[in-house]
């Protein structure tokens, strides 16, 4: 895989940023209700599978961190189908905050180091 700017430990805060996004800006943006469940249920997820994946922020390293990098681009590809569910094409909010959400969560994975150093292989892969 490639290797990125992002190291593996940047990724995982980077990840939980994201999962604390999905869980609290929803609600403080005032979102409506079916919005704020759809994210609400993708973050505690997310946060399940960061917090399982093999990088140095880790509860867990169950996951290994390539994996974690093969599993990312289609959760970027499920944010950007967002857009096009009822609830995001009746909120041009809600419709804009899903494309930077997209485009970051999206930039990440595309810079991120994929063999570097994690939890389980503090070498690198």
């Amino acid at each position: 895989m490639k290797n990125g700017p992002i190291s593996p430990r940047l990724h995982g805060l980077l990840d939980y940023a994201l999962v604390a996004g999905l869980l609290a800006l929803p609600t403080a943006f005032g979102f409506s209700k079916k919005v704020r469940r759809l994210y609400a249920a993708e973050g505690a997820a997310l946060l399940v599978y960061v917090a399982l994946t093999d990088q140095p922020l880790a509860l867990k390293p169950l996951i290994p961190f390539r994996v974690h990098g093969k599993i990312d681009p289609f959760n970027v590809a499920n944010f950007a189908v967002h857009s096009l569910l009822k609830p995001f094409r009746k909120d041009p909010r809600a419709q804009a905050f899903n494309a930077v959400f997209t485009l970051v969560s999206g930039a990440t994975v595309a810079l991120t180091d994929w063999d570097g150093p994690t939890k389980a292989h503090p070498a690198g892969q």
